[in-house]
């Protein structure tokens, strides 16, 4: 393979693209963060003095990495572009841009984005609940301080269920048997039950989703947001889980039927729910007053990821192995399929 120009944006990685220069000696990158949103952009496009040189760099680009929140009409500018790198795990981000649409082939970051991060939050959610954190944090904020109201659990011997054993998922199952929880949950690529298998102690077929939200104490979303799984955690999914049980949710706020999440919480027919996504987080709407207003949940603004002050490191070394692949032929790792749409 001759020369490959290969374009980045995505400040998200630093200002340091010698990971990307230095992948192969045929390598030419391009910086252009400036067209970013948020770096003196506006959302969703370069700022207008920084088109004509961000059209320049893409008229040559056969390479793109690019982060989140992702410019319109990059394919457009790109008639050279072969393949896509996005910075996110999940990719549903994209579908609204014409690199979807378009004939690129489209990789991403899943099982390099912050899993163990993620995983944390996912623990310290279902802990904040099990060790009457969240009965704490009630009181306090209405005055009061006595032992009554207390519903005490112990990690050790409850029920984790994870929906959606992919990185995120796995890094959710090993923490949580590591403090002595069982482990379920679900995979789409399975069709029949198998044990001690992606880090759970019973991995169940996608479609028996209900099976896992009856013995779960605590049910996390890890799953990619598709045409599927938009709005499938809904009212039969509360109706099946245990009143005493936790909803977790560090995949993307659209999954979740918010309308039944709310009468569930309302109705005492499930304890609560803890909230790292809200459905029009990503497009930049406010969560709906209920999520903030109900003391039953606790809503955090997308940032279970945030902390690991190493988080770009594995993002740079999966995007220049794919690089390397690239310019020697061999399969891309973490190709999209947009029939399924991860």
């Amino acid at each position: 393979m001759d020369e490959v120009n290969v374009a980045v944006i995505a400040p998200i990685l630093g200002r340091d693209l010698s990971f990307v220069s230095d992948a192969d000696p045929r390598v030419r990158v391009f910086d252009a963060n400036f067209a970013a949103p948020g770096q003196g952009a506006r959302s969703g496009g370069p700022a207008a003095p920084a088109s004509h040189q961000l059209a320049t760099i893409l008229a040559q680009a056969e390479v793109l990495l690019v982060g989140y929140p992702v410019p319109q009409g990059l394919a457009a500018m790109s008639p050279r572009l072969m393949w896509a790198h996005h910075t996110q795990a999940g990719v549903s981000n994209l579908a609204g841009t014409d690199l979807w649409s378009s004939d690129v082939t489209l990789t991403s970051s899943r099982g390099a984005v912050a899993a163990t991060a993620i995983a944390e939050y996912a623990l310290a959610a279902a802990a904040h609940f099990a060790r009457g954190l969240h009965e704490a944090t009630r009181q306090k904020a209405a005055g009061q301080f006595a032992r009554q109201g207390f519903q005490m659990l112990t990690l050790r011997g409850a029920t984790m269920g994870v929906i959606g054993l992919g990185g995120i998922g796995q890094e959710v199952a090993r923490l949580s048997r590591a403090a002595g929880m069982r482990v379920i949950g679900t995979r789409r690529s399975i069709a029949a039950p198998l044990t001690d298998a992606d880090g759970a102690d019973l991995v169940l077929p996608a479609e028996r989703i209900l099976e896992v939200a009856a013995e779960s104490d605590f049910l996390a979303i890890c799953s990619q947001l598709t045409a599927e799984t938009h709005g499938f955690i809904d009212a039969s999914v509360f109706a099946a889980m245990k009143p005493s049980a936790v909803l977790i949710n560090v995949a993307r706020g659209e999954e979740v039927d918010e309308d039944a999440l709310v009468d569930a919480v309302a109705a005492g027919r499930i304890r609560g729910a803890v909230l790292d996504v809200y459905a029009g987080e990503l497009a930049g709407r406010p969560p709906r007053p209920e999520l903030a207003g109900l003391p039953q949940i606790l809503l955090t603004p997308h940032i279970s990821g945030s902390g690991d002050t190493n988080m770009a490191e594995p993002l740079r070394r999966l995007f220049a192995e794919n690089l390397k692949r690239y310019l020697d032929g061999q399969p891309l790792r973490n190709v999209v399929d947009r029939a399924r749409g991860y």
